[in-house]
């Protein structure tokens, strides 16, 4: 699995699910086993968006925020 988006989806999807384990009366120790499998989810979804994610075309200096058109004050 090499597309960002996929893992992204899935470790949200990890997310909501354990968010709303208790309310959906799963089991202690289920909800125990995925607290502790959290860390590892995120670790490896930081992982691939950083090794397979697009690069900016933006420098830092140029555009402050790569999601709107807004230019640094100097």
């Amino acid at each position: 699995m090499k597309r960002p988006a996929v893992i992204i989806f899935l470790a949200t999807l990890y997310l909501l699910f354990f968010h709303a384990s208790p309310h959906l009366d799963v089991p202690n120790w289920v909800i125990i086993a995925l607290f502790i499998l959290s860390p590892v989810v995120v670790v490896y979804m930081v992982y691939v968006v950083l090794r397979y994610g697009k690069p900016s075309k933006y420098t830092f200096e140029e555009r402050f925020y790569e999601d709107h058109n807004y230019e640094r004050n100097e």
